[in-house]
C-alpha cells in the first residue's frame, strides 16, 4: 500500500537543459557579472549614496544568492525568488555578526568582496548541463517555469476578448485609486478608530476591488493566469501591509524604535556589547541591518525601517506560495492558500524586528526541507500512517479516491547543499532571535527524527546549535527573564487585551475581531486537514498538520511575556492556510459549494483583517515630531542624566546613545510619576524625586502632545495635571526651555544648591 505526499497524477520529467540553451544564457551571465563588479566598486568607494540606494540594495540582495540559485534552472519560480533573496541576506549576516563580535567593522570592503566573488561565480562557473529538476509533490517533476512570452504585454492581449484585459484594467485603476487615497489621507488621525475612520472612502473602494479580483481569479470557472494572480496578490499585499506605513514619514510602531536604536548603536560603534541588553547578545538581525545600511548609504535605521513592514510581508507571502506549490500542482489550492495567509496574518510581526527576519528564515527552512529533503519515514511512522489510511477507507464513501502515487526521493546531488543551507539559516536565526530557533526545533526535529525529512542528523544538529548558543547566555536569560514561566499550558495561553476595560462598547466589540479571525482560520484549517486525509493524502496531511500544531508545545513552559499565543498562531498560520485551501478545492472538480464557501470565507477574512490591522493606529502610532525630539535628546543625553517622558510610547530609545537610558529609573514616565503623587506636582517635586534617587547631572522633562492626548484618552490621570506642570516650568526660573518643535517641548530643570 502506497501512501501519498501529493494528490495529483504524475507527469513526465522536464527535459534537461541543452548546451545551446546554456550558451544562450552566457551573455546575460557576463552582463550580470559586470554589473556586480561595477556595484562593488561603487560600494567600496562610497560613490552611490542615497540616490542609488534602491539599486544598490537590489543588487546586494540578488547577486550572492543568485550565484547559487541559478544552478537550479528548472526550480519553481517562486522558490527561486525566495532562495535568492534569503540566501543573500544570510550570506551577509555571517560576516556582519563576526565583525560586530570582533569589533572589526568594515562593511563596505566585505560587501564589495562578496559581490566580486558572486560575479566571478556567475561568469566563470556556469550551471551544469542537464541539471534537470528535483522531484516535487512526491512524483517525478515537471517544469512549471513561467513562459515569459505569455506575460509580454502585446502577446498577452493579442486576439483575446474583454475577459482578458478588463481584469487588468480594473486592477490598474484600483492601484491608481489607492495611490490617490493615500495622498488624501495625511498624517493626522481622525476620530478614535485609527485609520479606519481616517482613510477616505476611495481607499476602501480600491481595496475591495483588488480583493474581489483576487477572489474571482481563484474561484472563477476558468482561473485567471498566474501572472494576473501574482500582480493582483502583490497589489493586495501592498494595500493591506504598506498603507499605514506610507501615510507617515517615520516608522509608525513604538516598539520599532528600540530595534532602530540597537542597529544605530552597532553602526556607529562597529561592535556589540553583551553587557548592555539582550539584543546585544542576539545581534544577528541588528548587525546585518547596520551592515546593509552602511553599504547602501543609509546610516540611520529610521530612514529605512518603515520599509520592513511591506518587505517582510511580501517575502513571506511568496514563501507561502512556494510552499503550497511543493504540496500541489492545483493552482486553486496554492493561490487560495496564499490569499488566506495574506488575509489572516493580523499579528503585525512584519515590522522592523528580529522576529520578522527570523520568521522569514524559518519559513525558508521549511520550504527547502519540503523541496529537497523528503524521505520515507521510519517503521513506527508508517504504522501510524497505515492506521490512518484504514480509518480513511472506512469514511471515504462518496469521496473521489485520490490517485495512489509512490513518493519519490529527491535527487541525491541536492541533499547535502540543501542540508547545509538549512543549517546556515538556523545559525543566522540562532544569533538573531530568542524564540524562533526553538519553534524551528519543535516543528522540524520530529520530522527529521521520524524520517519524513532526510538525512536524520539534521534535526539534532538544529537543536544542538540553538542550545549551544543559549548555554553561555543562560544565566543572563534566567536571572533577567526566567527560562520558564510555569508548566501550565492554559495559563501560558491566556492573555487579556491591554486596557480592555477602558474601551467603549464599539471598541470592545472591535477588539474581539482578532479572536474571530483566528477562530475562523483555525476552524477552516482543521476541516481542510480532515478532508485531505479522507481523500487518502495521509502522509501529506500528517506533515502539514504537524507543522501547524507543533508550535503549541511552546505553551508547556513559556508564556513569552504574554505573547506566546500570538506567536504560536503566526507559526501555525501558513499550514492552516494550506488546510483551508484543501477544504475548498481538494475535490476532483470545482463545485458550487466550494465556490460559495471560498468566496464567503475570503470576503469575511478581508473585512476582519482590515478592522484588526488598522483600528489601533491612533493608540500606537509614533508621530514624526516625537522622533525628532527623541533624536535631539539622544545626541545630547549623558549617562548621568535623567529623562521624564509622557508615557511609555515616546521613542526615547532611537539612536546610538541609547545605552545611556538603560540604567533603571533614568527614564521615568510622567504618567507613573503623576499617579504616584496623585495631585498638583511642582517642578521642585520632580527635581527632588530625581535627586533623591539618582543624583543626576541634568534633569530633562519631555512634554509630547500626542502622548498626553493618549494618556488623557486612557484616563491615566487628570487632564489638567501635565499642562499645569508645564506652565510652572515655562513661566518660572526653575527650568530652561531647551527644545520645541510645536508638538514636543523639552525643559531642563536647573540645579539648585
Amino acid at each position: 500500500m502506497s501512501l501519498l505526499l501529493h494528490d495529483e497524477t504524475p507527469t513526465p520529467k522536464s527535459p534537461k537543459r541543452s548546451v545551446a540553451a546554456l550558451r544562450a544564457d552566457r551573455p546575460w551571465d557576463f552582463g550580470l557579472a559586470a554589473a556586480g563588479v561595477l556595484l562593488a566598486v561603487l560600494i567600496l568607494f562610497d560613490l552611490g549614496g542615497p540616490v542609488l540606494a534602491p539599486v544598490t540594495l537590489l543588487g546586494c540582495l540578488v547577486l550572492p544568492g543568485w550565484a547559487l540559485v541559478r544552478r537550479l534552472p528548472d526550480a519553481d519560480p517562486a522558490a527561486r525568488l525566495v532562495w535568492t533573496v534569503v540566501l543573500s541576506a544570510a550570506i551577509y549576516s555571517v560576516p556582519a555578526v563576526i565583525m560586530a563580535w570582533t569589533h572589526l567593522w568594515h562593511p563596505r570592503p566585505v560587501a564589495a568582496a562578496i559581490l566580486v566573488a558572486a560575479s566571478a561565480l556567475i561568469a566563470v562557473f556556469p550551471p551544469g548541463i542537464g541539471t534537470g529538476r528535483h522531484s516535487v509533490h512526491g512524483h517525478p517533476a515537471r517544469s512549471r517555469a513561467i513562459d515569459w512570452r505569455s506575460v509580454r504585454t502585446l502577446e498577452a492581449f493579442r486576439g483575446r476578448g474583454p475577459s482578458t484585459y478588463v481584469p487588468w484594467a480594473v486592477l490598474g485603476f484600483a492601484m491608481v485609486l489607492w495611490g490617490v487615497a493615500l495622498a488624501l489621507t495625511g498624517e493626522d488621525l481622525v476620530g478614535t478608530r485609527g485609520l479606519l475612520t481616517t482613510f477616505p472612502l476611495i481607499w476602501y473602494v480600491a481595496v475591495a476591488a483588488v480583493a474581489a479580483l483576487c477572489i474571482w481569479a481563484v474561484a472563477a470557472r476558468k482561473m485567471a493566469s498566474n501572472s494576473f494572480l501574482a500582480a493582483a496578490t502583490t497589489g493586495l499585499v501592498a494595500m493591506l501591509y504598506a498603507s499605514a506605513a506610507m501615510v507617515v514619514s517615520v516608522p509608525r510602531l513604538p516598539w520599532s524604535y528600540k530595534h532602530i536604536a540597537v542597529t544605530n548603536y552597532i553602526g556607529a560603534t562597529g561592535q556589540v556589547d553583551p553587557s548592555i541588553d539582550i539584543y546585544n547578545r542576539w545581534p544577528g538581525f541588528f548587525s546585518v541591518s547596520a551592515f546593509m545600511g552602511e553599504v547602501v548609504g543609509y546610516h540611520n535605521a529610521v530612514d529605512y525601517a518603515a520599509l520592513a513592514e511591506f518587505g517582510f510581508a511580501m517575502l513571506d507571502v511568496v514563501i507561502v506560495l512556494a510552499i503550497a506549490r511543493t504540496l500541489t500542482s492545483n493552482p486553486r489550492i496554492y493561490w487560495t492558500a496564499t490569499l488566506v495567509f495574506t488575509l489572516t496574518n493580523w499579528v503585525n510581526q512584519n515590522y522592523y524586528s528580529p522576529q520578522a527576519f527570523s520568521y522569514t528564515l524559518y519559513l525558508t527552512m521549511c520550504l527547502i526541507a519540503l523541496t529537497f529533503l523528503r524521505g520515507t519515514p521510519v517503521r513506527i511512522a508508517t504504522m501510524v500512517e497505515g492506521r490512518l489510511q484504514r480509518l480513511q477507507e472506512r469514511f471515504k464513501r462518496g469521496l473521489a479516491a485520490a490517485p495512489q502515487v509512490e513518493a519519490a526521493r529527491p535527487g541525491r546531488a541536492m541533499v547535502l547543499p540543501a542540508a547545509l543551507t538549512i543549517l546556515l539559516l538556523q545559525a543566522v536565526t540562532v544569533v538573531s532571535h530568542q524564540l524562533t530557533p526553538y519553534m524551528a526545533i519543535l516543528s522540524l526535529l520530529p520530522l527529521f527524527v521520524f524520517g519524513y525529512f532526510r538525512p536524520k542528523w539534521i534535526g539534532p544538529v538544529l537543536a544542538l546549535m540553538a542550545f549551544a548558543y543559549l548555554l553561555p547566555n543562560l544565566d543572563f536569560v534566567s536571572n533577567k527573564y526566567g527560562l520558564f514561566t510555569g508548566f501550565d499550558f492554559f495559563k501560558n495561553a491566556s492573555y487579556t487585551l491591554p486596557e480592555a476595560s477602558r474601551l467603549d462598547n464599539a471598541s470592545g466589540w472591535l477588539s474581539r475581531t482578532p479572536d474571530a479571525l483566528s477562530f475562523l482560520i483555525g476552524l477552516l484549517g482543521l476541516a481542510g486537514f480532515v478532508r485531505n486525509l479522507l481523500r487518502g493524502n495521509v502522509r501529506q496531511t500528517v506533515i502539514v498538520a504537524w507543522l501547524a500544531g507543533a508550535p503549541m508545545f511552546w505553551l508547556l513552559g513559556q508564556s513569552y511575556g504574554g505573547e506566546a499565543k500570538f506567536r504560536i498562531f503566526l507559526f501555525a498560520l501558513p499550514w492552516l492556510a494550506v488546510g483551508a485551501a484543501w477544504l475548498f478545492w481538494a475535490g476532483p472538480v470545482r463545485t458550487r459549494k466550494a465556490v460559495l464557501g471560498a468566496t464567503a470565507s475570503l470576503t469575511i477574512m478581508a473585512v476582519l483583517f482590515t478592522i484588526v490591522y488598522f483600528q489601533q493606529e491612533a493608540k500606537f502610532r509614533v508621530p514624526k515630531e516625537d522622533v525628532v525630539a527623541a533624536q535631539w535628546l539622544d545626541a545630547r543625553v549623558g549617562a548621568r542624566d535623567v529623562i521624564f517622558e509622557t508615557n511609555a510610547f515616546f521613542p526615547l530609545l532611537v539612536g546610538p546613545n541609547y545605552p545611556s537610558y538603560l540604567e533603571w529609573g533614568r527614564v521615568t514616565s510622567l504618567t507613573k510619576f503623576l499617579q504616584k503623587y496623585n495631585g498638583n506636582v511642582k517642578p521642585e517635586d520632580v527635581a527632588r524625586y530625581a535627586n533623591n534617587n539618582w543624583k543626576p547631572e541634568r534633569i530633562f522633562v519631555v512634554f509630547s502632545d500626542s502622548q498626553l492626548a493618549q494618556a488623557i484618552k486612557d484616563k491615566l490621570f487628570d487632564a489638567n495635571l501635565l499642562p499645569a506642570l508645564e506652565r510652572e516650568l515655562a513661566v518660572g526660573d526653575k527650568a530652561d526651555h531647551v527644545f520645541d518643535n510645536g508638538a514636543v517641548r523639552i525643559y531642563q530643570i536647573k540645579k539648585t544648591g
